[in-house]
């Protein structure tokens, strides 16, 4: 026996599309509070990705990467901003410092950007 079924009103729609869609809204809303925004990349990864040119103006750079750790004014009038970050280094379980080292030309433009990477020694274990 067939039994009759009513017509699907516009309020059953809103519930059976919009439940989901709210659903979904406030768990990624919930999960943004939690875990907060996507962390920027640290100025060090920016050059090693390739964001800074050969040419670029100081200004442009700094606007990009933010303050560097070092400032260094040469003899010539040419500057050399050096950026840092310390990342894990699984190989050795301990820290290593990355340096990222832009020399500027007297003009104010990127000549030649250096990258260099100090690990400190694994940890000793006694045996």
């Amino acid at each position: 026996m067939k039994l009759p079924r009513d017509k699907l009103k516009p309020l059953d729609y809103a519930v059976m599309f919009g439940g989901p869609i709210a659903f979904l809204v406030i768990f990624w809303l919930g999960v943004r509070l939690i875990a907060g925004p996507t962390p920027e990349a640290s100025p060090v990864k920016k050059l090693r990705d390739g964001e800074i040119e050969i040419g670029a103006k100081m200004s442009d750079v700094q606007k990009e990467l933010g303050r560097p750790s070092k400032v260094q004014e040469m003899a010539d009038g040419s500057y050399r901003l050096v950026y840092t970050r310390t990342v894990f280094d699984p190989s050795t379980k301990g820290d290593s410092l990355d340096e990222a080292v832009i020399e500027f030309t007297p003009t104010g433009r990127v000549a030649r950007i250096t990258f260099d990477s100090n690990t400190t020694p694994p940890p000793q274990t006694d045996k």
